[in-house]
């Protein structure tokens, strides 16, 4: 599966987009729904996010558009601006709301951001703005820590708007009268959010998709006890789905994996004698039926995969946000180089809007990605602060020179040698430090991470080898 951009193949056929097979644009075999017309109404969608004393950002605001591809170095906060999204999910939710979405987190300790002392009035604050239609949306939700030595979260300020007029603002006269009130948000409570509930019900379809092989082997390690983002109960719930529905997606999965998995045949669930359901596959070999495995046997990559294409086909007809961590751990770089289309044709055949934190050039490079859909996210002495790449200067002086979008990023984000071996405020030698490239040998100076490569490279096979090599 190592093709290169000017090589078709036809096994890939089934996955990839028409550059590889030669298809008609944006036909894929594993069958998204066709949309045949324009919707009458747009869903809705998040337009833009601000949070204030959120773990490790003491001040983040950004637009969001129809895909948003998040990066960074390590511990610069991508899984924690991901989870702003699951925690409005886990107040919105049924069974959840704000004391439940916090304790999940480990109390407003654990939440509050150090820089909190002095920002914001130490409050944590969240502000969404959402569109529907011609119509849009606002909602703000401030927390802080109740007093008298309880601590408990409650809510400072709660805020719903639409189109500029004000549905709701906290905390009101009830809330002065019974202070115990403000223990709960507005959005979570169904007797409470009638003119606002759609905000509500979007805030519910937050999707989150970061699985964990050893999880889905064994559930027993799992920390989370259902609806487990990593994967624990991940075949139960593709067990429990309506079988007519959930065979129609299996066959769309098999027919993807058999372009991308060697000797990959069928794909089923089956239940064991303790009720137990497993994922079964059949592969191709020298004896006249297929060998079985169960999940236990797949490969990470397998797994993965699989679940990845689980989260895209079942998307409902209106959905939210589809969270995607690091989607490409564990797969061929092949694959990985497609994802970036096969997403696009998801999110066009059901209007979903995805939110993806990556690492991989592969993905990044994709010439359907564009600079305003990419955001950077690096450490400072002030918190981690994110920024579109669109927005800074020194990335778009480089991308003009026709710089690949990963190379651009590694300038903005790759640590120096000395950073990693005495910390930040290290140097070596003469007083410059060392930057970590990803191509031309691994090592530069401080002004950039190596030899530049254009953005549309004339031998591709290299990107996908010895150029991942030196990584």
């Amino acid at each position: 599966l190592a093709v290169g951009r000017h090589h078709h193949h036809p096994q890939l056929s089934a996955l990839a987009p028409a550059w590889v097979a030669g298809a008609p644009v944006d036909a894929f075999a594993i069958g998204f729904p066709q949309s045949g017309s324009e919707r009458e109404e747009s869903p809705m969608k998040v337009t833009h996010l601000e949070a204030s004393n959120w773990r490790n950002f003491k001040n983040v605001g950004f637009d969001v558009g129809e895909r948003l591809f998040v990066v960074g170095p390590n511990a610069a906060g991508k899984s924690n601006l991901f989870d702003i999204f699951r925690f409005l999910a886990d107040i919105a939710g049924r069974g959840g709301g704000l004391a439940s979405a916090i304790d999940r987190r480990g109390g407003l300790k654990k939440v509050r951001s150090l820089f909190s002392r002095n920002n914001a009035g130490g409050r944590l604050v969240i502000d969404v703005t959402l569109r529907d239609g011609d119509d849009s949306w606002r909602y703000r939700l401030s927390v802080k820590g109740e007093g008298k030595g309880r601590n408990r979260p409650v809510v400072h300020e709660e805020l719903v708007m639409r189109n500029g007029t004000e549905l709701l603002r906290r905390p009101d006269d009830r809330d002065l009268t019974d202070e115990a009130l403000l223990t709960q948000t507005h959005l979570e409570q169904i007797a409470s959010n009638q003119r606002f509930r759609s905000v509500a019900d979007y805030f519910d379809r937050v999707q989150y998709f970061h699985l964990v092989p050893q999880i889905i082997r064994d559930p027993s390690r799992a920390v989370i006890a259902g609806d487990d983002p990593f994967g624990s109960d991940f075949i139960a719930q593709m067990n429990a789905t309506a079988p007519r529905p959930r065979d129609a997606w299996l066959r769309r999965m098999q027919q993807a994996l058999r372009a991308a998995v060697p000797g990959f045949e069928s794909l089923t669930i089956e239940t064991d004698a303790a009720g137990r359901p497993h994922l079964v596959a059949g592969y191709k070999n020298w004896r006249s039926t297929p060998s079985r495995q169960n999940e236990v046997d797949f490969s990470d990559g397998t797994l993965r995969l699989i679940g990845l294409l689980w989260a895209i086909i079942r998307t409902p007809a209106n959905p939210g946000i589809l969270l995607l961590e690091e989607p490409e751990l564990s797969l061929n770089n092949a694959i990985v180089r497609i994802l970036p289309s096969v997403l696009a044709q998801a999110r066009r055949s059901s209007d979903l809007q995805i939110i993806l934190s990556t690492h991989a050039p592969e993905i990044l490079d994709d010439e359907g990605i564009s600079p305003d859909e990419v955001l950077v996210l690096r450490v400072t002495d002030d918190g981690s602060r994110a920024d579109l790449l669109s927005s800074l200067p020194e990335a778009v002086d480089d991308l003009g020179l026709e710089l690949a979008v990963s190379d651009v990023v590694d300038g903005l984000i790759a640590p120096t040698i000395s950073q990693v071996c005495f910390g930040p405020r290290g140097v070596i030698g003469d007083g410059r430090s060392l930057r970590l490239g990803r191509r031309g040998g691994g090592v530069g100076h401080g002004d950039g991470p190596g030899p530049a490569r254009k953005r549309r490279p004339q031998a591709p096979a290299v990107r996908g080898s010895s150029a991942r090599s030196s990584r």
